[in-house]
């Protein structure tokens, strides 16, 4: 279950999940750095969990048990978290009730531009 290894206060309900990379340490601050760019504390507002290459993850349970209203997805495609959606990446959607973002791993993130400025049109879209 995701919720053994998640950490976080959850407070406004945004539920995060990141591909774990090992080889890139600094993921995590980097990710708390965007976050904050939205007014989100990694620490107080989200649930965040490290999910390892090549572990399937069924987040339907959580879906019904932690009820995010968000939930940030980086490095995961929607079938590696039991869900069949299709999900463009940079772009909310709705489903299950709730918004999702799906984006590149963060270790693809972190130099690109580009990417970045995708990442916050839709943080922006979002939570602003």
């Amino acid at each position: 279950m995701l919720s053994e290894s998640s950490t976080g206060a959850f407070a406004r309900r945004v539920y995060v999940m990141v591909l774990e990379e090992p080889a890139f340490p600094g993921n995590r601050e980097f990710l708390s750095k965007v976050l904050s760019a939205v007014q989100l504390d990694l620490a107080k507002d989200t649930l965040f969990a490290e999910i390892p290459v090549n572990v399937s993850a069924s987040f339907v349970t959580e879906l019904k048990s932690k009820q995010p209203e968000q939930v940030l997805v980086f490095g995961l495609l929607p079938a590696d978290l039991g869900l069949a959606i299709e999900a463009p990446v940079y772009q909310p959607v709705v489903f299950y009730g709730v918004q999702w973002l799906f984006a590149d791993p963060l270790s693809a993130l972190e130099y690109d531009k580009q990417k970045k400025s995708l990442l916050w049109s839709a943080l922006k879209q979002m939570f602003m």
